[in-house]
């Protein structure tokens, strides 16, 4: 039932998609779009590097708060000796957690600039995937990513007892997004907000290891 109308939805098996129960995104599925229809999504990262070779830390989950926070923990890498290679992304990355229980899990790396760098790679150590808009207005699609539209359709995923997604299954997702104008307008807002905590967050933590 939603908004007070019950209806019964009969659907063929080859109209099936894995994960999705929605009766909603069956009755109308001929005229939404697709999440494919506005984003690739990357699942094999190509580079690995050693961990000696990065400032920072690998990217886990546990580094990712809960709730509307547009940074992440993300602390300097103190092991210069430890020569195990970990795939990186570069900066203004958008990434996406695959495993079931942590698929709110989203982040953008920062820009290098934001950082006072110069063409930064950041390490990841947790199953993630890279999203790539069309219209690369990534901060829209992170705010995107993070709501109920979207986390409500998501498939349940596959693998016994650490169940994932993957990105045929993504792919799938029914969308509503407002005009490219609007997004374009959230995008610039979100983005002038994630540049400030990150500069703001780099000041600080220089200012404490000077300090201490």
């Amino acid at each position: 039932m939603k908004n007070g109308v019950s209806f019964t939805a009969i659907i063929d098996s080859k109209d099936f998609t894995s994960g999705i129960w929605d009766p909603y995104f069956y009755k109308s599925k001929n005229g939404l779009n697709k999440f494919s229809n506005y984003v690739e999504i990357k699942k094999s990262f190509t580079y690995k590097f050693p961990l000696n070779s990065f400032k920072y830390s690998p990217i886990e989950y546990r580094d990712i708060p809960r709730g509307n926070h547009l940074s992440f923990n993300l602390t300097l890498n103190a092991d210069t000796e430890t020569p195990t290679k970990y795939f990186a992304v570069p900066e203004h990355s958008l990434l996406l957690g695959t495993m079931r229980a942590y698929l709110g899990n989203v982040v953008i790396t920062p820009k290098s600039s934001w950082l006072n760098e110069q063409n930064i790679w950041f390490p990841i150590n947790s199953e993630f995937c890279e999203i790539m808009p069309f219209d690369n207005l990534k901060y829209f699609w992170f705010a995107f990513l993070k709501s109920s539209l979207f986390l409500n359709n998501l498939p349940t995923g596959t693998g016994g007892t650490r169940p994932r997604v993957n990105a045929e299954q993504l792919y799938q997702i029914p969308v509503i997004v407002p005009s490219l104008e609007e997004r374009t307008r959230i995008n610039s807002a979100i983005e002038k907000a994630a540049q400030k905590i990150w500069t703001e967050q780099h000041l600080l933590n220089n200012l404490l290891e000077s300090l201490f």
